[in-house]
């Protein structure tokens, strides 16, 4: 199964990803609702938000900028809660969304630990909107379209077992920069997204 280790210590708050999630995916840009800053936050328009934290590190000020998008959780609830199907996990990892069969009922949105999925309340015809981990790709061989775009490698694609024993590496080797944990390893099951950080969440 496919995902994607998340390094905040490596994160620059360049937005790359945000852009190159939009780019692929052909989404507006919505100024009311900023992908990269200390607004950021998800939307039917933003499927990745990089939002900018300020916290203090040895007496100093210092910013974090942390990726959110769909966890793409190892049994995901909304395809627990969606009674059509619209929702499914996928053998290669990322959960999808069919937009023909849903019904809007939105018990996804309700089931979601993370709330992740949104409405697009505006539209004519409304859609949940989600990241999908670009899976087109994914079926192709190749990765998601915002880990291919991030400069500083704070995005790494591959294996899930894989990348928690990176995960793992990455802590054993520098146990004063990270916190001992790995987010996404067991969290509401565990999760393809996966977090190396350090701060605690």
């Amino acid at each position: 199964m496919n995902g994607v280790l998340v390094d905040i210590t490596r994160c620059v708050g360049c937005g790359s990803c945000a852009v190159a999630c939009k780019l692929y995916n052909g989404l507006n840009w919505d100024e009311a609702s900023p992908a990269i800053g200390e607004k950021a936050a998800l939307s039917a328009a933003n499927w990745t938000a990089v939002r900018t934290y300020g916290m203090e590190r040895n007496k100093q000020s210092v910013l974090r900028f942390v990726k959110n998008q769909c966890l793409h959780c190892l049994d995901p609830a909304c395809a627990s809660a969606c009674f059509v199907g619209a929702f499914r996990k996928t053998p290669e990892g990322p959960v999808v969304y069919n937009e023909r069969i849903c019904v809007g009922c939105r018990y996804c949105m309700l089931a979601c630990p993370f709330s992740i999925p949104k409405y697009e309340w505006d539209a004519l015809f409304p859609r949940v909107r989600k990241c999908q981990m670009c899976f087109p790709r994914i079926k192709q061989g190749e990765m998601p379209a915002c880990a291919g775009a991030c400069p500083t490698e704070a995005l790494k694609f591959g294996k899930r077992e894989e990348l928690l024993q990176e995960a793992s590496a990455r802590i054993a080797a520098e146990p004063n920069k990270y916190v001992n944990h790995i987010y996404g390893e067991k969290e509401y099951g565990g999760t393809p997204r996966l977090y190396n950080s350090d701060d605690p969440f």
